[in-house]
């Protein structure tokens, strides 16, 4: 047998329920409502990047042997290539000839920057009673010294590019009458060489 008061009751719950389902649906739509007018900021680290990227050359040109100045130096001691006594390619000195192993240049006996002719590694730098100052420099399999210099900027370890100056040009007692000038020697797979083979060709091309 049920009695009045349970059954007063039950109207209220039912109303209870429909308030309360009605009250989430109403927060529900709020929420909607407000994500359409504001979304949210992307905050995932997947994002793609548009920041332009610098496309890098695939293979640079290899550089060619220049020659060790910007100036309008001359030869004034030319190389000794062995097939002739060419008297302007030996040197007088303590009254013997000897021949030049590698090649002098001279600016009016004025000092000038001496460039490196190819990059590479300072592999020595020394100096030397008779011949006076000098720095090689290597390339691979080519080693280029520079002789008779003054005011050298390199020191042995250094990596050096094509047409940095390394010092200037200056003298020394072997020829002592040339004044300021650079000697240059050459050698390719430790053979000396004419410094002249080297200009205007790669390190491959030089034999």
């Amino acid at each position: 047998m049920y009695s009045y008061t349970k059954e007063k009751k039950f109207p209220k719950r039912r109303l209870i329920v429909s308030l309360s389902c009605l009250l989430i649906a109403a927060a529900a739509f709020l929420t909607y409502e407000y994500s359409m007018k504001n979304p949210a900021k992307d905050t995932s680290v997947f994002k793609e990047d548009t920041t332009p990227v610098l496309s890098l050359p695939s293979s640079a040109e290899e550089e060619k042997g220049i020659q060790p100045f910007a100036v309008k130096a001359e030869v004034v001691l030319d190389y000794f290539d062995g097939k002739d006594n060419k008297v302007d390619s030996m040197t007088k000195f303590e009254g013997v000839y000897r021949a030049n192993q590698g090649m002098d240049y001279s600016f009016n006996k004025e000092a000038f920057d001496v460039l490196a002719s190819f990059s590479g590694e300072v592999s020595d730098v020394k100096e030397d009673n008779i011949f006076g100052k000098s720095v090689t420099i290597t390339s691979k399999d080519l080693s280029i010294t520079y002789q008779s210099l003054s005011d050298i900027t390199v020191k042995k370890g250094d990596k050096v590019n094509q047409k940095d100056p390394i010092a200037k040009a200056g003298s020394n007692i072997y020829n002592k009458e040339l004044g300021n000038h650079l000697h240059i020697v050459v050698e390719k797979n430790g053979k000396i060489i004419d410094p002249e083979l080297m200009y205007g060709k790669t390190n491959a091309e030089i034999k």
